[in-house]
């Protein structure tokens, strides 16, 4: 398995797939109450409105935005001086990728705000495209 981070939707289908044996049910065969089907039921809440979700928004990820990237060879680099322009395959339209922790979650465009760059995001990615992505 891999050591990436999985989304809510992610959860729910590994938690799907659980056999009724092993999500509550007893010897009697009754279901008890238990957080894996509570959370199977749920879905993605806002920030906020989960009791749990304060327990881990301080963990530190790392967000990157990448404004393009392509093949470079070593001779090409050593010659990189201050000034010097790297072009890339992107076209200027285009809109940068936004990661989280390695992994695609959006796409924005770049502003300047007073004299610092920024990235203001038009699009979220589903759930959806990052589970095809993964793959």
């Amino acid at each position: 398995m891999s050591s990436s981070l999985l989304s809510q939707a992610e959860i729910d289908a590994l938690l799907s797939q659980i056999p009724s044996s092993a999500n509550g049910e007893n010897q009697t065969g009754k279901t008890e109450s238990t957080l894996p089907q509570q959370l199977a039921s749920e879905k993605i809440v806002p920030p906020g409105s989960h009791p749990n979700l304060a327990r881990i928004l301080d963990i530190p990820l790392q967000v990157k935005v990448t404004l393009g990237q392509g093949p470079r060879s070593v001779k090409d680099v050593l010659s990189l001086m201050p000034g010097a322009i790297v072009e890339f395959e992107r076209n200027v339209a285009e809109p940068v990728d936004i990661t989280l922790n390695g992994k695609l979650i959006a796409r924005g465009e770049v502003v300047v705000v007073e004299e610092h760059f920024g990235v203001r995001i038009t699009q979220i990615i589903s759930p959806l495209e990052r589970v095809r992505k993964m793959a």
